[in-house]
């Protein structure tokens, strides 16, 4: 029998619970105006917040997001108030939200996370807390309460668990991680974790995630499971395609590499444009990325060259300060220790800095 749900998509925008307190949309709007206005320097994620709010409340029942711009230019999409809607209400069963739940903000509102949790905590009347997204969740935390749901990015939950683990434990009965691969560092921290971690797979067109992976407890699994009624395929080139009845757009073809167990259940792989073919082989650059993350002490990722002999070999990007004489044999013995011989890259190359999409992702081209 379908969930019945207090706030009808009409009046799903009207009203948002602020750290208990019950707003009135217009009142919603005007706390985080003047929350903009106190900003400081540097303090951004008060305006995409401030503008995420404005969306909602003047929008017309629809909202503007942009996609992540890891491949290209970033676009626009409007997304209708239907969609958001039903997107809220397929997280809400699936993760078994109910009016009145706890949840945490404590990601940037540029993007569609972010944006997300206001459309979710008001078509769902679930009581919101918003940090800033910079630096330390539990720094950044001031309220000792235990929060139901609450979307990280990995790096986040990751330095949580370092800081103090017990708290993470106390504060957090659900983190739902997106925005990149989990590195084998982090996979190892959350097996004695008690709160319960997910993996999200999804998109802006997708409006957010479609696809879950727990990655500790009794239940953990590899591959993703859809949620709902979505439902998958591959395309020729083996990249997934998502059937989403619950939005207006209902299938969505993508560049992600998956291996396609059934029509519910996918193992990804990797992106399609980002796929080394070195002799014969198909490495990932992601899923070496996971395993070298946090053992390199400087930012970095793999990507393709042009090799004689292998048709394409592994290529390692750094960004340090230091000589890249004076880093290379720490960084050679780590690789060569971690990584399966092929894997090993033929070419070094080390930068001043990384070239990163405003939502945190490697600009690979760059």
């Amino acid at each position: 029998m379908p969930k019945r749900y207090s706030r009808s998509i009409e009046k799903a925008f009207e009203r948002l619970t602020l750290d208990g307190v019950d707003l009135s949309k217009y009142a919603a709007f005007d706390h985080f105006s003047k929350l903009k206005d106190g900003r400081k320097q540097g303090e951004d994620w008060k305006e995409a917040i401030y503008s995420t709010l404005s969306n909602i409340v003047f929008g017309n029942g629809s909202m503007a997001a942009f996609t992540s711009g890891t491949t290209g230019p970033p676009k626009k999409l409007t997304i209708p108030k239907r969609d958001l809607v039903n997107s809220a209400r397929l997280t809400a069963e699936t993760f078994s939200l109910n009016e009145g739940d706890r949840v945490l903000l404590c990601l940037p509102c540029n993007f569609i996370a972010g944006k997300m949790m206001f459309v979710r905590a008001m078509a769902l009347g679930l009581d919101l807390h918003v940090i800033d997204p910079r630096g330390s969740v539990l720094e950044n935390l001031k309220v000792p309460d235990r929060f139901k749901f609450a979307p990280m990015v990995p790096l986040q939950l990751y330095r949580a668990i370092q800081e103090n683990k017990a708290r993470v434990e106390e504060q957090f009965e659900m983190v739902l991680l997106g925005g990149g691969p989990v590195s084998e560092a982090l996979m190892e921290d959350l097996q004695d974790l008690s709160t319960n971690v997910f993996q999200s797979y999804g998109s802006t067109e997708t409006v957010t995630h479609v696809a879950l992976r727990k990655l500790n407890g009794r239940d953990r699994n590899d591959s993703y499971s859809a949620i709902g009624k979505v439902h998958f395929g591959r395309d020729p080139r083996g990249c997934l395609v998502v059937f989403t009845p619950h939005l207006s757009v209902k299938q969505h073809i993508t560049n992600d590499l998956i291996e396609l167990h059934d029509e519910t259940h996918f193992t990804w792989l990797g992106r399609y444009d980002n796929v080394i073919l070195s002799g014969g082989k198909k490495i990932f650059p992601e899923q070496l990325e996971a395993k070298t993350a946090g053992l390199l002490p400087f930012p970095h990722y793999f990507k393709a060259f042009p090799d004689p002999e292998l048709g394409q070999a592994v290529m390692l990007v750094l960004a340090t300060d230091r000589p890249q004489d004076e880093v290379m044999p720490e960084v050679l013995e780590t690789l060569m220790a971690n990584l399966d011989p092929h894997e090993w890259p033929r070419r070094v190359q080390a930068l001043e800095r990384i070239e990163m999409t405003s939502g945190g992702k490697v600009i690979r081209g760059a």
